[in-house]
Order: structure tokens, then sequence, then C-alpha cells
């Protein structure tokens, strides 16, 4: 009778039954943070020259001239230089003046600098089922081990009678 009282105490219950008695619960916290940014640098070089003067003369053998003649002078011009030229006897002389002048040059392939970067957290708690015995199973298991030690103590003095 009282072997039958302990088995029934040690019976176990349905995973279902567990499950509605203890339920699992969960908890999911999920940010997102993404920064993405371009920047183009400065895609212009101004490049400055400075200006500058130079004179230079050559001789060229021929007859002075007639005393009524008045050399003309020679002059020519672009946006970065002047140039004059002019003849006075026995030479040929030429002075050159460069502008001072910056050339803004614009350049096709930009400097290029992305930044990209992206944080993800993401905290997501798991249920983990943890074998959860109750401590009336417990008492019960330990009450069986119990009986079961019982009966083999029982057992071995019925068959080993000691003198």
């Amino acid at each position: 009778m009282v072997l039958a009282a302990f088995i029934v105490a040690s019976s176990c219950v349905t995973q279902k039954r567990c499950l509605k008695r203890f339920p699992p619960g969960t908890d999911t916290v999920k940010i997102t943070i993404v920064k993405d940014t371009v920047i183009l640098r400065d895609t212009t070089v101004y490049i400055h020259l400075p200006g500058e003067i130079q004179v230079d003369s050559i001789v060229i053998p021929c007859p002075p001239p007639p005393a009524a003649y008045i050399p003309d002078t020679v002059r020519a011009e672009t946006s970065l230089a002047v140039a004059f030229a002019w003849w006075k006897y026995p030479r040929i002389h030429l002075q050159l003046i460069q502008k001072d002048t910056t050339i803004e040059q614009r350049l096709q392939d930009a400097i290029k600098e992305k930044i990209h970067w992206q944080g993800e957290y993401e905290k997501i708690r798991k249920v983990v089922r943890e074998k959860y015995l109750p401590g009336v199973y417990k008492a019960a298991l330990w009450a069986w081990i119990g009986v079961i030690l019982m009966i083999i103590f029982a057992l071995v003095i019925k068959f080993f009678k000691p003198f």
C-alpha cells in the first residue's frame, strides 16, 4: 500500500501541462543605426603664375638707316604675355612681359571620400528551456530512491542472513 502511494506521488506531468503552468517568456529589443555620408572635395585647382619681364637684343649687320627713318615697334599680346620688338641701329630688341595669372583648372575625377558606417545592435533574449523540477517532484524522486534502497536492503537481509 505504501509502495503504491509512492508510485502515484512520483508520477510525471506532461510537457504541455508543464508549459501551461510555467510559460516561457521572450523579450526582443532591436535597435538599428545607419549613417551613410558622401563627401565631395573641391574639384577646382588654382595655379598662380607670377609675372616676369625678359629683354633681349641681337646685332644685325646692315648699313645705318637714313637720318629721316623712324623705326616702328611691333607688339604681340596674349592673355598670358605681351611682347614688343623694335629696331634701333645696329640691334633688334625684344621685350617679353609675362602677366600675373591664375589658371583655374577643373578636375574631371574629383577626390571622393565615402564614409559608410553602419552599426546594428540587436539584443534577443532567447528562451532557454531548462529542465525545471518543482520541489514536490524532487521530494517524490528522493522518496522513490529511498523505497528502492529499502527493497534492496530487505532482499539482502532475506537472502544473506547474518549469523
